[in-house]
This record gives C-alpha cells, sequence and structure tokens, in this order.
C-alpha cells in the first residue's frame, strides 16, 4: 500500500460519501444546479479566524449582495471536511489549500481552486527565541508538535530536514507545553500561534515552510467542477465578490473583524487585529498590487503538484495541476476591478 492511500484516510471517507450518493444523483435533479435567487453556502476548512477575513468583509459590507449573491458563510471545524460537502450538494463552496485540492483530486473528487487571496503560505514551525534554532538546519534536540499526518510532515524529511534528534508527538492545538519551558517547537500559522506565545511571555521565532520550497496556495475559494460548468455566470460573480472583500478587509478591517467575534466566541480583538496585519505580507507579497488579488499560476500548481507525486502522497494520474485550478473567472473579476 503506497503511503498516500494512508494518509488520505479523510477523504477515503469522502470517497464513500460520493459513492452512496451516485444513485440519488442519478434520480434527481443534480445536487450542484441551482434555482433562480439561490441561497449560497460558502463552508470554511476551519473556525472563523482572520484568515477567512475576506469573504466575511464580503458578506459584512454587502458586497455578495451588490452581486446579487445570497450568501451564508458556514463555520467549519475539526469534524467539517469541505470536499464531501461540495460533492454532495450541501454547499456550494469552500476554502481549502492548494495541496487540500490536490489530495482531494487523488481521491477522485472534482474539487477545483478559483482564487487564492494567501499568495504565501502561513505554515510554520514556531520555536523559542531564546532557543538555538534559527533555521530548519538547525531544528535538533527538541519535541516538535505536528500533525505527521500532513502532507509537509513527509517534505520535511525528504529534505533530511528533521534530524533524528528531533521527537514528533501530536500536536493538540495549544501553545501550552511550548511557552511552559525549553526543549518544545510546534506547527503554527504565522498569523495566529506566535501571538498566543508572546501573550504568555515567551518570543518565538517562525521556520516558514514558504522559506524552503513547500508554498501551496492558501484559504482558496474552491468548488467543484460540475458546480462551474453548470453556473458560470454565479461562479463569474462569486470569485469578483470574494476579491473585492479580501481587498476591502486588508484595506480596513475592524468591522469585519468585529462580525468575526461574534461568530468564534474563543477569538479575541486582539488576535484579529495581529492576525490582519500578518497576512498582508501573505496575500500581497513583493509588492503585488491589490487589483491582482487571488491570482494563481499554472507553474505553482504544476510545482507543488510534483512534490506530492514525488513524496507518494497523490497519485499524479488523478491530480492532474491544470485540472487543479480555474483562473478565467478571477481574470475577468481583475479586469472589472480596473475599469475606472
Amino acid at each position: 500500500m503506497k503511503p498516500y492511500h494512508r494518509i488520505l484516510t479523510g477523504i477515503g471517507l469522502m470517497a464513500i460519501l460520493i459513492g452512496c450518493s451516485a444513485d440519488k444523483k442519478a434520480s434527481s435533479p443534480a445536487a450542484n444546479e441551482i434555482p433562480a435567487n439561490p441561497k449560497i453556502k460558502l463552508v470554511l476548512n476551519w473556525y472563523p479566524e482572520a484568515e477567512h477575513g475576506g469573504f466575511y468583509a464580503a458578506l459584512v459590507h454587502g458586497i455578495y449582495q451588490s452581486h446579487g449573491l445570497d450568501v451564508e458563510i458556514v463555520p467549519g471545524g475539526k469534524g467539517v471536511s469541505v470536499a464531501p460537502e461540495l460533492e454532495l450538494g450541501r454547499a456550494q463552496f469552500g476554502i481549502g489549500n492548494a495541496d487540500d485540492v490536490l489530495m482531494a483530486r487523488s481521491a477522485d473528487s472534482s474539487m477545483v481552486a478559483l482564487m487564492a487571496p494567501l499568495q504565501n503560505g502561513p505554515r510554520c514551525i514556531m520555536v523559542r527565541e531564546d532557543s538555538e534554532i534559527t533555521s530548519f538546519q538547525t531544528l535538533k534536540n527538541v519535541k516538535l508538535q505536528i500533525d505527521s499526518g500532513r502532507p509537509y510532515v513527509p517534505f520535511l524529511k525528504s529534505k533530511s530536514l528533521l534530524d533524528p534528534s528531533v521527537q514528533i508527538v501530536p500536536y493538540y492545538g495549544t501553545v501550552a507545553e511550548l511557552v511552559s519551558g525549553p526543549g518544545v517547537a510546534q506547527q503554527a500559522y504565522s498569523f495566529s500561534e506566535p501571538l498566543l506565545a508572546e501573550q504568555q511571555g515567551v518570543k518565538v521565532r517562525n521556520l516558514m515552510m514558504s522559506e524552503i520550497g513547500y508554498n501551496p496556495y492558501a484559504c482558496c475559494l474552491v468548488a467543484t467542477e460540475e458546480y462551474v460548468q453548470k453556473n458560470p455566470e454565479l461562479v463569474k460573480k462569486m470569485v469578483a465578490a470574494s476579491v473585492e472583500g479580501w481587498q476591502k478587509y486588508l484595506e480596513s478591517p475592524q468591522e469585519t473583524n468585529a462580525y468575526i467575534l461574534k461568530q468564534n466566541e474563543k477569538m479575541t480583538a486582539e488576535a484579529l487585529a495581529y492576525g490582519v496585519e500578518k497576512l498582508k505580507p501573505l496575500c500581497l507579497p513583493d509588492g503585488l498590487a491589490a487589483d491582482r488579488m487571488g491570482q494563481m499560476t499554472l507553474s505553482r500548481w504544476q510545482t507543488l503538484r510534483d512534490q506530492l507525486v514525488a513524496l507518494e502522497l497523490i497519485d499524479g494520474t488523478k491530480a492532474v495541476a491544470d485540472r487543479c485550478f480555474n483562473d478565467r473567472f478571477l481574470e475577468s473579476s481583475v479586469e472589472a476591478a480596473a475599469k475606472p
């Protein structure tokens, strides 16, 4: 059994659900078909946070409504898997990272990315600033809290960046052990966990995965190929409105952050303010203009696809780079934004 079969356990459930629903789809109106003036559901890949800010901004500021869309944003969480929600027609759009899209397609989903607000991935390994670890090459003699099922872990191993002295242990979603004393590192998102550690008096250093060549687009707007093909005008509006939402959020996040706080009681105003500031260079790196928000390139998708194939995490005959994303609607939204 190849490693990608073991890693795709969660997506395997999706395949079962899709198979079980096949007869139902064949005998009733297609799950992805929509009525006039539809109620559109956008399902998140996690609880509402700053990483979803642009989509919430489009809702809060009436941008979706101005495009003729009635959008409901459905929070995600530990028990939510985006691909089955889309495939079974329970949601029309979702949020997922580029490696999630490739993994899903390898498991026979038709998920496709439509825009990528985060050009550089936020994934990092967070270490204490008072440690001797200053790079992945010096990541040694430490207990590393990490989700070993995520694709970036075998990537690190393939680059010989997980020294034998590194003890890999499960990650439980807290910074408690890292701040309690030396000798601990953990996975993190650069716009989230570092603040939590610093609030408890521990300065940290982020070792960014993007800087060593593993850089999936993040927080992508996704749908299924079937839905996109049947509803091109609606998809065009959704992409354009989402791009505008992200532009608004990065420019003026206060009202949106207040709304997110109401959707996620575990979030704090300080964490959201910190998050949006850290998101700006991820969304608009290297002087990228705001009117190019969300862009994607085939070369980036091809690089990521080839990495996952080389690691035997996906079936390359199913996960084909140019089928994993569709920037046709993104291009039209950029052209519209450029008009005076």
